[in-house]
């Protein structure tokens, strides 16, 4: 019986020793597949990061690209309103002028039309 004592503890032991061996392997195994999977995410990570570069790089041109049109079109359009606003200035003072000979051209056809006046009273007057 000893001998199948002896026979029990050394199968045992050996069961002990591959089911070691297992866990040991399956461990290596997941470290392994973790550390693949771990560079594969950190490339795709940079991929991303790469992809998310360019695009800004290129928000950036565009960008630059519509503040240089934009600031052509402000120039073009502060240059308008100057002439605008000088041209407005020179009409002012033609209105100005023209609204004096009015007046003036007015005064002198109030003061004729008040001479012709006293000449039809006084041909009535006098019957001529």
């Amino acid at each position: 019986m000893a001998t199948c004592d002896v026979t029990k503890f050394t199968e045992s032991t050996q069961h002990l020793v591959l089911v070691s061996d297992d866990n040991i392997h399956d461990s290596v195994l997941r470290k392994q597949k973790r550390t693949i999977s771990n560079r594969e995410s950190a490339r795709k990570s940079r991929i991303r990061k790469k992809k998310h570069m360019e695009d800004l790089v290129g928000q950036v041109s565009q960008l630059v690209s519509e503040n240089k049109c934009m600031a052509i079109n402000l120039k073009d359009t502060t240059q308008m309103f100057v002439k605008m606003e000088s041209d407005n200035l020179v009409l002012k003072a033609q209105l100005a002028e023209l609204t004096h000979e009015f007046e003036s051209l007015n005064e002198i056809s109030n003061g004729f039309s008040l001479v012709m006046s006293d000449d039809h009273e006084n041909e009535a007057w006098y019957g001529w």
